[in-house]
């Protein structure tokens, strides 16, 4: 039975059953546990820890976070001005901020990836742009191979800004879409037309970007089968060479600008799945993978190769195949994973921008995994990543048996391996086509603080289906 079939025969009452709030694992442990004690003095410490590591190349992300307006959907931390001023100073915050942090990775410099998101990256000019990648040059070294890439929105980007994006390495772009029906663009505030993506994605391919890449958002308001299908019609037609599928989550709670969105016209649990079904069997129809929980790729793509490699990783920026574990990130709100730690800066703008000009790295919260966070990290990347994961393997990185570390949450499984979601062998296990639309659920057996007893703390989630 093909991946489509299955994935397209799930029963309503499966969904139900399955469909409750849950991380999306973007990182384990997940950001609601961090703690604010962890902060700057901490992150000084794992710099020069890692600095030690010179040999070793890192990711460098970069958040830009400015855009003309915000979009309804949005879940991104985003700051909306037209104040020229406002934006010199971030960039010359973010500037300094670049400088400190080298001044800690004193003998650790080379940089295998880099990646810009946003917020708009493209709002700032091609001037103002070209300074930041300035500085990243004058303080860290990049590799030969180094995956550039950035997300754009097609409405704000000019062709010469995309070419100038190609004179500086940029080998990936990846553009917001989200939907082409004109009725979910006006439901969630962001219009732009498929001749406009299709003249950006062309322009793109013709300057041989390696990657040219699509996100679309099932779970929108006003979203039909109908309308979904003409959506994805017009997505395949454009040949991407990757597609990012997200599932829409409302949290009006959290995000403001989401209750702008009117909650009846959002599809159903039901309805929403039918949107993710449809997207699985018309991708893979055109000859697309399923990559990961989220993202589909083409057969010779790197992405599909390291996935049946077991090859696969995923960080804040995505899923990627550069074994760059750790990862500096500049910016407001940012993240980075050094020396096994996590640490945000501050998600507001005057509070990012005094800590720097206070000379002090903008660090607001933290966390320093121990043992058992580093053992479930490394059983819910393989699962999320490459939907496996080998037994011997994970004893000879541990030098533990998995069915004695794991004894508790391996009998949890059975439900799973009942609804023929995770194949057992001896080896390992292995997730089912059926599986991979509910992965988050199975990674959430894993997930020590989610599950831990009298555990206080009752973060938000978006729902997993």
């Amino acid at each position: 039975m093909s991946n489509t079939t299955q994935a397209t025969s799930i029963p309503i009452e499966l969904l139900r059953k399955y469909d409750r709030p849950g991380p999306r694992y973007t990182s384990y442990p997940t950001a609601p546990v961090w703690s604010d004690t962890v902060g700057k003095d901490a992150y000084i410490t794992a710099l020069q820890n890692a600095s030690s590591r010179k040999d070793e190349p890192f990711a460098i992300y970069c958040h830009i976070p400015f855009c003309e307006c915000r979009c309804y959907y949005c879940g991104c931390n985003t700051v909306i001005t037209r104040n020229s001023k406002r934006v010199r100073q971030y960039i010359d915050t973010l500037m300094k901020e670049i400088e400190i942090t080298s001044g800690h990775l004193q003998n650790r410099k080379v940089v295998n990836q880099l990646h810009f998101g946003g917020g708009t990256p493209t709002y700032l000019t091609i001037e103002q742009f070209n300074e930041i990648l300035d500085s990243l040059e004058k303080h860290f070294m990049f590799t030969e191979d180094c995956e550039k890439s950035i997300e754009i929105d097609p409405r704000v980007t000019s062709n010469e800004q995309i070419a100038a994006l190609v004179n500086r390495g940029f080998n990936r772009i990846s553009m917001g879409v989200q939907d082409f029906d004109d009725d979910v663009q006006k439901a969630i505030g962001r219009i732009q037309s498929y001749d406009l993506v299709k003249e950006k994605v062309d322009f793109c391919k013709s300057l041989k970007f390696e990657g040219v890449n699509i996100d679309l958002i099932y779970g929108l308001p006003k979203q039909t089968v109908e309308s979904f299908t003409k959506t994805l019609t017009k997505a395949i037609s454009l040949h991407p060479d990757r597609v990012a599928l997200y599932s829409f989550a409302y949290l009006p709670s959290v995000k403001a600008n989401q209750m702008k969105i009117i909650e009846s016209e959002l599809p159903v649990t039901e309805d929403k799945y039918k949107l993710f079904a449809l997207a699985i069997e018309m991708f893979t129809d055109a000859g697309y993978l399923q990559i990961g929980m989220d993202h589909f790729a083409l057969p010779n793509d790197e992405l599909t190769i390291a996935q049946n490699d077991g090859r696969l990783h995923r960080n804040f920026m995505g899923y990627t195949v550069q074994a760059s574990p750790e990862m500096v990130g500049f910016g407001m709100s940012s993240i980075g994973y050094i020396d096994n730690s996590f640490f945000q800066s501050h998600s507001t703008l005057s509070k990012y921008i005094d800590a720097i000009e206070n000379s002090e790295l903008p660090i607001f919260r933290g966390m320093i995994l121990n043992k058992d966070d580093l053992i479930c990290q490394y059983v819910i990347s393989s699962l999320m990543c490459n939907f496996r994961l080998n037994f011997g393997d994970f004893k000879k990185k541990f030098n533990i048996s998995y069915h004695d570390y794991f004894y508790e949450e391996h009998k949890l499984l059975t439900e799973f391996i009942n609804d023929n979601f995770i194949e057992t062998q001896n080896d390992g296990l292995i997730i089912t086509s059926v599986g991979r639309t509910f992965i988050r659920n199975i990674a959430m057996v894993f997930d020590t603080y989610l599950n831990k007893a009298g555990n206080k703390k009752k973060p938000t989630f978006s729902r997993t289906i």
